[in-house]
């Protein structure tokens, strides 16, 4: 008995078996459908012209990558087209107004017996400003010079400090005097300048350089790099002045802008082309007042030779002296420096 029901177990395990084997309709219209499905499937690349194939996840990475650089691109020209906007904002003075600045540069000269006028003739023609800034720019090697830092001693009124100044174009400037009992950190953006001073207790104070005196002293000894390149042509950013004596010898004379009141007259040695004096103009206490940076102490630097030493005099009267220990061309300032 036992015997016939296995035998009917088996017989009825191999009809399901081979029911499953077999097909039925339901299973080959999936086996179709699923056919048809793949036959749907997108290609795993992407065809360019030419002929070009290419893996379609590959060419979306491609086209992610070349978005980011677009935009990093788009960036970096409105952040260039800004700076540029902001260095030639000094610039836009009408020229009316720049003549008028420049007359009165002259008359305060006239009025202080220290520099005065002398013709400057070769061969009976003015010397042409384009000859006395390339003489100046091999002289000193400054022609490919966008910032440096100079750093020395400073002495005013009997008081010693260390200096560190910073100078970039156009016209950056960041003047640093410490000692043991303060810092004094001078800074001018090309529009204003500020003073941030900080006591030996660490206590801090930042604000507008209102000291007229000392605005025009640090525009003066900011002015480093100011005959050594310009974005403007220079028959537009200078001015060629008639030979000036100066403490009994002539220089050429040449005038630079560094902003719509205020300019800079630069006096080169007429044989080396090298930088000798720089003036500056102004009025204070309803009289014209002339200070005066006289440059010294000319060593070779770089592909040049750079002044070590310079005085600082207030109508003649000395007001400050620095000397130099070290003058580093182009170290890669940062604007927030400044």
């Amino acid at each position: 008995m036992s015997r016939k029901i296995k035998t009917a177990t088996s017989r009825q395990s191999a009809e399901a078996r081979k029911g499953g084997d077999a097909p039925s309709g339901k299973v080959s219209r999936k086996g179709a459908s699923d056919r048809r499905s793949a036959e749907r499937k997108k290609p795993s690349y992407v065809i360019l012209p030419l002929g070009v194939r290419v893996r379609r996840k590959s060419w979306y990475l491609a086209l992610i990558n070349l978005a980011g650089l677009t935009l990093l691109f788009s960036l970096l020209l409105l952040y260039a087209f800004w700076q540029y906007t902001q260095e030639m904002a000094v610039h836009s003075v009408l020229p009316a107004e720049t003549l008028a600045n420049q007359s009165e540069a002259m008359n305060a000269s006239e009025d202080l017996p220290v520099a005065s006028s002398v013709p400057a003739t070769v061969d009976g023609k003015l010397l042409w400003l384009e000859f006395i800034l390339e003489k100046y720019r091999t002289a000193s090697g400054l022609s490919e010079v966008q910032d440096v830092i100079l750093q020395g001693n400073y002495i005013e009124d009997d008081l010693e400090f260390r200096l560190k100044l910073l100078a970039k174009l156009p016209r950056l400037v960041s003047k640093t005097l410490e000692n043991e009992a303060l810092e004094m950190v001078y800074s001018y953006d090309g529009n204003s300048a500020k003073l941030k001073i900080e006591d030996s207790e660490g206590t801090e104070q930042q604000q507008v350089l209102t000291d007229l005196l000392d605005q025009q002293a640090i525009l003066l000894e900011g002015a480093v790099l100011a005959l050594a390149s310009n974005q403007l042509p220079d028959v537009l950013a200078y001015t060629r002045e008639a030979d000036q004596t100066f403490e009994g010898q002539i220089y050429w004379a040449i005038q630079s802008r560094i902003s719509a009141q205020d300019s800079i007259i630069h006096l080169l040695d007429t044989e080396t082309g090298l930088e000798r004096v720089r003036l500056i103009y102004f009025e204070h206490d309803g009289e014209r007042q002339q200070l005066s940076l006289q440059l010294s102490d000319y060593r070779q630097q770089g592909e040049g030779k750079l002044p070590f030493g310079y005085t600082l005099k207030l109508n003649g009267e000395l007001r400050g002296e620095t000397k130099l220990d070290s003058i580093q061309l182009n170290p890669g300032l940062m604007r927030w420096m400044f």
